[in-house]
């Protein structure tokens, strides 16, 4: 939605509701309606097609299914993806030190750049 789309709405509501001076409890407490964006009517549409994707998975092989980062996979490949998965090592506190004392050190050569 541009600017101008919401300029032009934003003076139709003053037209059609008037200008009349309203307390701010009344701002408050009122209520815009908006219309939905195409970002939003994209997330919808892509969470029905994966529920709808789920259901068709599990007509068409009468097995369940479980979704795992967005896919449908069987328990028999989901538990395959959760072997497979590598184990992070712990955080090395060193590491993590040596890490701060570099952002500290940026920090002050930026301070003292500028």
């Amino acid at each position: 939605m541009s600017f101008s789309d919401h300029l032009d709405n934003f003076i139709k509501q003053r037209e059609q509701f008037g200008h009349q001076p309203t307390n701010r409890m009344q701002k408050r407490n009122s209520y815009i309606v908006v219309d939905a964006t195409d970002q939003s009517k994209a997330r919808e549409a892509m969470a029905k097609e994966q529920e709808h994707a789920t259901l068709r998975a599990e007509q068409e092989t009468k097995q369940y299914h479980q979704r795992i980062r967005g896919r449908c996979v069987l328990p028999s490949e989901a538990h395959a993806q959760q072997e497979r998965q590598n184990d992070t090592r712990p955080a090395d506190p060193a590491r993590i030190a040596y890490i701060q004392q570099l952002k500290k050190d940026l920090k002050l050569k930026k301070y003292n750049a500028e």
